[in-house]
């Protein structure tokens, strides 16, 4: 019986998301921004008009996910208890749930309307990818009912991975009841759905159009390029004189842009920044609320977040920056490797390969003096300051100065 007009839906936004640290380190991944929003803004607008009530599962810097819901109409807060997993997550919300929901990942774009789930009892949304082997590879009967999930094959027998949207009915709570917690310590959603096939015919839908995983900081940035190729142009901001605006441009009301500044869409500037003058904003930037970009500066396919200042003679490419950083004179941003593989970065403690062309992952509260340079796929850690001409070749922790001594000899001709 199709109920969906009852139905209630839960988001699994608990998570701290360590591979993308030092983002999250002041903020849950879930609460990143892409497109000049965050991640779970898109999610929860993509199911409130299809549910009751839509349950936010928390934990990790909570507040943050409640100051920012807590006035939407139809979003309840279910805090995680002790254990880890998304099935604990999902446990977590148990008693407040009907016969059948809506369960979502708080960490995935995607553009499914998911009203294909409704009919089906229990159903996965499923993805297909280049790089199974890094996701939970599911295998469907000739009928497109789940008989198997592996989590991270070695050798995948499918390219269709586990899509993070799943409908159940309340079966699900009894099983994850009984389960017992993985190698990880973990009370895992997969392990459940694995007993729950046994048991019940799960369906697999493809999900329709783009999707995302936001696992990484390079999956971010192709995440906002995505919404930004959505927006549409619209000047609402103070425009100065010789200003040059090219394409999808969204200038908020509220934003400046001084003299002489060039912006070539799609980009996004947010009320309150200040642009210019002789500012270059290029393709795929998203200048956040109360930012600014001064004189000369140029900023290329990055997220700048709230309250940072770039202020002038600096170039920010391919790179994320995070709140309340202030950039010294003529800090550059290196992105390209003089090979041109991959970008090299550290993620816990592993180096691996990302994409052609990143600069720096840099958290919140970040100064740097002037003349300073970053390698490509540096991350520098929240409440960091970097001294004046400095080439940083390696990450930088958390709470760190780093500076150099150079000793300078005066001699008497």
């Amino acid at each position: 019986m199709l109920r969906w007009e009852i139905m209630d839906a839960v988001i699994l936004c608990a998570g701290r998301g360590t591979r993308l640290l030092p983002l999250t380190e002041n903020r849950p991944k879930p609460m990143l921004p892409v497109g000049g929003k965050p991640i779970l803004e898109y999610i929860v607008k993509k199911v409130e008009d299809l549910v009751d009530i839509i349950y936010l599962v928390v934990k990790y810097r909570k507040d943050v996910i409640i100051d920012y819901f807590r006035d939407h109409p139809k979003v309840k807060f279910v805090e995680q208890g002790e254990l880890e997993g998304t099935g604990y997550a999902l446990l977590s919300a148990g008693n407040y749930l009907g016969d059948e929901f809506l369960v979502i990942n708080g960490d995935i774009l995607f553009e499914d309307d998911l009203r294909g789930f409704l009919p089906y009892e229990n159903a996965i949304g499923l993805v297909e990818v280049g790089n199974p082997e890094d996701f939970g590879v599911v295998l469907l009967d000739d009928k497109g009912y789940v008989v198997e999930i592996e989590e991270k094959p070695r050798n995948p027998r499918s390219n269709l991975i586990n899509g993070g949207v799943y409908k159940f009915q309340s079966d699900i709570l009894d099983i994850l009841e009984d389960l017992e917690p993985s190698e990880r310590g973990e009370i895992e959603l997969t392990d459940a759905i694995r007993v729950l096939i046994e048991k019940r015919r799960v369906k697999g839908i493809r999900l329709k159009g783009y999707w995302k995983d936001i696992g990484r900081p390079w999956d971010l940035l192709e995440g906002n390029r995505y919404i930004l190729r959505g927006i549409k142009r619209e000047i609402k901001g103070e425009i100065g004189r010789n200003v040059v605006i090219e394409g999808n441009v969204v200038v908020e009301e509220g934003a400046v842009i001084r003299h002489n500044t060039v912006i070539e869409g799609p980009a996004l500037i947010k009320s309150g920044a200040v642009v210019g003058p002789l500012a270059y904003i290029r393709p795929y930037t998203v200048l956040m609320e109360d930012t600014f970009v001064g004189n000369s500066s140029e900023i290329k396919n990055s997220i700048v977040m709230r309250g940072t200042k770039i202020p002038h003679l600096s170039y920010v490419g391919d790179s994320i920056i995070g709140e309340n950083c202030n950039l010294g004179c003529n800090t550059i941003t290196a992105n390209l490797r003089f090979d041109d593989r991959p970008v090299k970065v550290n993620i816990k403690g592993k180096v691996v390969e990302s994409v052609r062309k990143l600069g720096v992952i840099m958290g919140d509260n970040v100064k740097t003096g002037v003349q300073v340079s970053f390698m490509p796929g540096v991350k520098v850690g929240s409440n960091s300051w970097i001294g004046a001409n400095l080439l940083v070749d390696r990450d930088v922790e958390s709470n760190t100065f780093v500076y150099k001594v150079d000793e300078k000899r005066v001699k008497r001709l």
